[in-house]
């Protein structure tokens, strides 16, 4: 064995193996977002308040943090379980190679949150291509409704009054009428947090609740590309 192992053509090898990598090989362009989904999240994280946990959601910035420095992205935009990170440019990681970015995301913030939370959690990834800042902007408000929309489902499931196809106003109206009124509770709860680099001042990452701060990011960065590095 040692023999045909001192024999064997490495280089050759090689060569044949990259190839039949770069066959498959996908490449993104910018901008696009990663958005990354805690797996199983309902069970592994049974003991943490829902339908949110702050030290979750504390966790998962930090995490969501630490990938828009790695990456030089943008920002990110954290809500329920998921990470959101946007990358418009003009930095663009890994060559935009699909299976590095997406590989690389998920098992840094996996790696994060499970330190931060002391348990073993899994978060899966995928590349989101975007047409321009603008699209970018429509797409973190349309996360922001998916997340408000999960929350006040949750919300309602747990106070026993869940309403299926009923329209979201209907939904968040009957949530009021049973006490719970959005506006009195934390932000971050049922809208998230924007991570994103402050413009004015020292260069450094801040963490606000809400998109709103990440969508005025990205209006700056449209105007002004160079600040995105």
């Amino acid at each position: 064995m040692l023999e045909e192992l001192i024999r064997l053509d490495v280089a050759r090898l090689e060569r044949e193996y990259r190839e039949r990598e770069r066959a498959i090989e996908a490449r993104v362009k910018l901008p696009f977002a990663l958005r990354l989904d805690g797996v199983g999240f309902g069970r592994a994280l049974k003991g943490y308040a829902e339908p949110r946990d702050e030290r979750v959601h504390r966790a998962l910035l930090q995490g969501a943090s630490e990938l828009v420095k790695r990456l030089s992205a943008s920002g990110a935009y954290v809500v329920s379980d998921e990470v959101n990170v946007l990358l418009l440019g003009p930095s663009l990681p890994y060559a935009g190679r699909v299976e590095k970015l997406v590989s690389v995301s998920a098992s840094t913030l996996s790696a994060v949150v499970s330190t931060l939370l002391d348990r073993q959690l899994v978060f899966d990834s995928r590349v989101i291509p975007l047409e321009s800042a603008e699209d970018a902007k429509r797409y973190v408000v349309y996360r922001t409704r998916v997340g408000l929309n999960n929350f006040v489902g949750s919300m309602l499931r747990r106070l026993g009054a869940e309403l299926a196809g009923v329209h979201l106003a209907e939904r968040i109206a009957k949530l009021e009428s049973l006490g719970v009124r959005l506006t009195e509770r934390p932000a971050w709860e049922w809208s998230g947090s924007s991570v994103f680099w402050r413009l004015e001042g020292a260069r450094e990452l801040a963490v606000e609740d809400g998109p709103w701060r990440l969508l005025e990011a990205i209006d700056a960065y449209a105007r002004a590309p160079e600040l995105a590095r």
